[in-house]
């Protein structure tokens, strides 16, 4: 049994998409991608940006991955600067806060 079985009514459970190839849950979309489940039964993801960005807040939308080499390959790529030029933010959060996808993104505002 996977561990976001065992943890029903948290999110894992919460359907996400239901398309013609059918449904799937956000635990199920963790599993197919092995992003692994913390003890408290949150999730770590990340978040890239420029060192130079002093900001206290992701907003709504911002995208998020399980990757933090992918994470700072994104945020260089997509501004034009060198890897060293960027932090990674560690988020721990629950499935209640991310929309899986192509990309994953944050539901609603995260305060850093």
């Amino acid at each position: 049994m996977k561990l976001f079985e065992i943890l029903k009514n948290t999110g894992f459970d919460r359907v996400w998409t239901n398309d013609r190839f059918g449904k799937e849950t956000v635990g199920e979309f963790i599993s197919r991608h092995d992003i692994p489940i913390n003890s408290d039964g949150t999730i770590t993801l990340y978040h890239a940006r420029p060192k130079n960005l002093n900001f206290g807040v992701l907003r709504d939308g911002s995208y998020l991955t399980a990757d933090k080499n992918a994470a700072v390959f994104f945020a260089a790529r997509d501004r034009n600067l060198k890897p060293k030029d960027i932090e990674v933010l560690t988020l721990r959060l629950s499935p209640d806060q991310i929309q899986p996808g192509v990309h994953i993104t944050l539901i609603g505002d995260y305060k850093l």
